[in-house]
């Protein structure tokens, strides 16, 4: 569902980039070949994630320090599958964060699980999906009621996971877009950065096609549906995915709202920076 009128133009205009990216694009053997492939090794890992699950405790009890290693490993293959090139550019500081992302799409969760020890924070409704919502809950994912009124409890949730030394990452967005904007951030989630003062770590994601711009069937939003556009992903070449991570900070003296609004300037000032390189290309 669109949140306001700019989110249906963006949408419009990313759906007759991804007719004019179709039309070029022959429908081949090679094509459906390519997607019944990548199905079977998708299906294969799946179920080897629900084995791995149970063999490493995650099917039990969550949080455990072996299993982080174990769940990157799971989301790289997973990436691996889908044929997306990840290209890390910075690092993270030492010691444990809140991270903070921008969103873009589903696949933005393997993309960061594969290269970084968190676990993320996500939409109730991901928790209902078949497989995938129990796979990310062994996981240790977090899941949030949007517009329940909940932020306050799961602030404090946050804040404890935070004081046992652990990263957690949440899209400040609240929603995802097209890419090329960054959305205003909701402050709520950053008073637990504020409770347990501990560093807030960006990172930026940014999908890219074989012409080094912007991916027109990355981004899943709008009226976008999930087994459609997972289809489109499997059936596609490979994707460039440019993960950028600022400098980490602390919080300071500041609120929750004097950090969400000096992060979403940050890090739109850096995806912007991102955006260049498809400009200068």
């Amino acid at each position: 569902m669109f949140t306001d009128s700019s989110d249906e133009v963006a949408f419009a205009a990313l759906i007759d980039r991804r007719k004019a990216v179709a039309s070029q694009t022959r429908s081949s053997i090679h094509i459906q070949v390519r997607l019944y492939y990548r199905c079977f090794r998708l299906g294969l890992h799946l179920l080897e994630g629900a084995v791995l699950a149970v063999v490493c405790g995650a099917a039990f009890v969550q949080y455990r320090p072996w299993q982080q290693p174990v769940i990157r490993w799971w989301h790289r293959r997973f990436c691996n599958i889908l044929n997306l090139d990840i290209r890390v550019h910075g690092a993270p500081a030492d010691g444990h964060a809140l991270w903070v992302s921008n969103h873009v799409s589903w696949l933005d969760i393997p993309v960061l699980g594969a290269n970084f020890p968190v676990y993320f924070l996500s939409k109730a409704e991901v928790a209902k999906w078949p497989v995938v919502g129990w796979l990310a809950r062994v996981a240790g994912t977090l899941f949030i009621q949007r517009g329940s009124g909940d932020a306050g409890q799961v602030t404090n949730q946050l804040a404890g996971h935070l004081g046992e030394g652990r990263n957690v990452l949440f899209f400040p967005e609240g929603t995802t877009t097209d890419g090329h904007r960054l959305k205003r951030f909701f402050h709520k989630l950053f008073g637990a950065a504020v409770q347990t003062q501990v560093s807030l770590q960006p990172v930026l994601v940014c999908y890219r096609d074989e012409h080094d711009a912007l991916h027109p069937h990355a981004p899943f939003i709008g009226d976008d549906e999930f087994l459609s556009h997972a289809i489109d992903i499997l059936k596609g070449e490979r994707m460039v995915v440019d993960v950028m991570v600022l400098p980490a900070e602390l919080p300071g003296e500041r609120d929750a709202r004097a950090l969400a609004r000096d992060l979403e300037a940050r890090m739109s000032a850096a995806l912007r920076q991102l955006h260049q390189r498809e400009n200068d290309a």
